[in-house]
């Protein structure tokens, strides 16, 4: 005797309605945010529609009144690394679930130049080659802060680590990010 088939139940007029308000509103977002993640269309694709039914899934969890944005990256978020999770048998460097709140009270501090001033003043392409060098974790942080211009708080939420170490990633890959332009722009 087989398994039991599960019935699929057709969605309700409200989910239905929140799904396409979803995917109208954040889709071409979620795909740009999963591309600049996986470097190919395919790939973003795939987790841009994963995102979506997960939303589709679970569109009772999302709490209205909060950023609709930061919850449906944060799902991409998780899918990628089950994603690199699968591929790799393991990620590489164990995530802090320590979310207690830091200085500066999730705002960037005066000292720290976003990396939107430095994107200005270089070449584009010497700067995707960059971005694509980094590791993924470090590729997101400088995503989220710099070109998606959430606050330390938001990306700590979406990343489900803390504060400092969102500033500690986003120090060390702004640094290197810097290093590998500079590289590209000398050998070109």
């Amino acid at each position: 005797m087989g398994a039991p088939r599960t019935r699929i139940e057709p969605p309700t007029p409200e989910q239905a309605t929140f799904l396409e308000r979803a995917m109208t509103q954040y889709g071409k977002a979620t795909y740009n945010f999963a591309y600049r993640l996986t470097g190919n269309e395919s790939d973003a694709r795939d987790l841009a529609q994963d995102a979506f039914i997960r939303v589709y899934k679970a569109w009772r969890s999302f709490q209205p009144g909060t950023s609709f944005l930061s919850w449906i990256y944060r799902i991409v978020t998780n899918l990628y690394r089950d994603e690199l999770r699968r591929r790799k048998g393991r990620f590489q460097e164990e995530i802090p679930e320590d979310n207690a709140p830091q200085e500066f009270g999730g705002q960037r501090p005066l000292a720290v130049t976003p990396i939107e001033d430095y994107v200005e003043r270089q070449l584009s392409e010497p700067l995707s080659l960059a971005l694509a060098q980094l590791s993924s974790e470090q590729r997101q942080v400088v995503l989220l802060a710099d070109i998606e211009e959430y606050s330390y708080q938001e990306i700590a939420e979406i990343m489900g680590c803390s504060i400092g170490t969102v500033r500690s990633r986003l120090h060390r890959a702004r640094a290197l990010l810097r290093r590998l332009v500079e590289r590209a722009q000398k050998e070109s």
